[in-house]
């Protein structure tokens, strides 16, 4: 049995954090009811397309169930506000005051449900209703600052740092409520900010910012330590150097065949020196020969490897990930849009009276069309 089997989530959320926070409750056991505008989820259509869906979709929404809701029709919002009459958590990413024009804000639904626990992603808190993505919420955070090229310019994140740290804190917050609740009996609003959960993932640079009072921009976990550091190898490829510990430098150092800088560790006079070394070093040889090298030796040295490889040799990362792996589950099927109607006990009338006030089909049409438009004029535009 799953530790969260039996919990209802109503899932309004679109695009990443929020599903990828319902994602963890789904793998976890929760029922979640993924409430979808009659276009979809945007994801659904975002190429690549997998089967007929969107592959991010396919990815954070598997295993939920998927009904289709017009929350801008009278009808669409009562229905809405019936299923979270029955949920345990429901979870969001609209706008404050959109939520509240959709009939879904915190206030109506706990007003209908007080046991709810009511989940805002949003990018900066309840009480600010800028736009933003990612990028701004890393560039908000000061992590941005901290990654930059030779020519001191802010490198763009490969992966959405701010997105993923907004849906963990989601996750367990939400987690964190539901056991509150037993002892509460009450439910009560969660309002988590992409921006702050960013902030809140980054103790080692902040610890050195209230330890100097200055930006750690050139300390030495951003690349001013020769052993943290990455380095490119005969054939074009990179290692990942983490020695920081003096035992592991010294393996490392006599692994390279340079055990004269194990003195050096802590020399800021002849860094430049030792960086220098390292680089010829480690030049001289293939990834693959440092691989068979530091096989045996202990210092926090490995490859780095592409997506491609990663998978090679670690296997498929949705499927071994951390809850996966100590909460072991058969992950369902992803859901078609609005395929679970029935399943929710709603009669073929009532089915047709919700998909006739959201005018369904034309709207999914022009998503799909939407969609793949900004797709072939990006293609075309990083092409040229």
């Amino acid at each position: 049995m799953l530790p969260l089997e039996g919990i209802r989530v109503l899932d309004f959320t679109r695009h990443l954090p929020g599903p990828y926070a319902t994602d963890i409750l789904c793998r976890l056991g929760a029922q979640v009811l993924k409430v979808e505008p009659p276009d979809g989820d945007p994801t659904r259509w975002l190429p690549p397309i997998v089967g007929d869906t969107g592959s991010l979709f396919h990815l954070v929404n598997a295993g939920k169930e998927s009904v289709v809701v017009d929350l801008k029709s009278e009808t669409g919002r009562a229905f809405a506000q019936r299923l979270a009459a029955v949920s345990d958590v429901v979870a969001e990413s609209y706008r404050p005051e959109a939520a509240a024009e959709l009939g879904i804000d915190a206030d109506t639904l706990l007003s209908i449900n007080p046991r709810l626990i009511y989940c805002s992603v949003s990018g900066y808190g309840s009480g600010d209703a800028r736009s933003g993505h990612d990028l701004n919420f890393v560039a908000l955070a000061g992590l941005l600052d901290l990654q930059r090229d030779r020519e001191g310019r802010p490198i763009l994140p490969s992966t959405q740092l701010g997105d993923m740290a907004g849906a963990l804190f989601a996750a367990l917050t939400i987690l964190a409520s539901l056991i509150e609740r037993t002892t509460t009996g009450r439910g009560k609003k969660i309002d988590v900010s992409m921006s702050d959960a960013t902030r809140a993932v980054m103790p080692t640079a902040e610890a050195l910012y209230r330890g100097t009072h200055s930006s750690p921009s050139s300390f030495f976990l951003t690349g001013a330590l020769p052993e943290y550091n990455v380095y490119q190898t005969a054939d074009g490829k990179h290692l990942a150097v983490a020695p920081l510990e003096p035992k592991f430098w010294e393996a490392f150092c006599r692994a390279i065949g340079e055990p004269q800088l194990v003195e050096h560790q802590y020399d800021i006079e002849s860094r430049a020196e030792v960086f220098e070394t390292i680089r010829r070093a480690i030049a001289s040889k293939s990834r693959s020969e440092w691989e068979s090298c530091f096989a045996d030796v202990d210092a926090c040295v490995t490859p780095v490897l592409t997506i491609e490889e990663s998978h090679q040799r670690f296997g498929d990362p949705v499927s071994r990930n951390p809850l996966q792996s100590n909460f072991p589950s058969a992950r369902g099927e992803t859901p078609k849009l609005g395929e679970h109607f029935a399943a929710i006990g709603l009669s073929a009338d009532e089915q047709a009276k919700l998909r006739k006030s959201g005018r369904f089909e034309s709207k999914r049409v022009l998503q799909k069309f939407v969609a793949t438009s900004i797709l072939k004029l990006r293609q075309r535009h990083l092409l040229k």
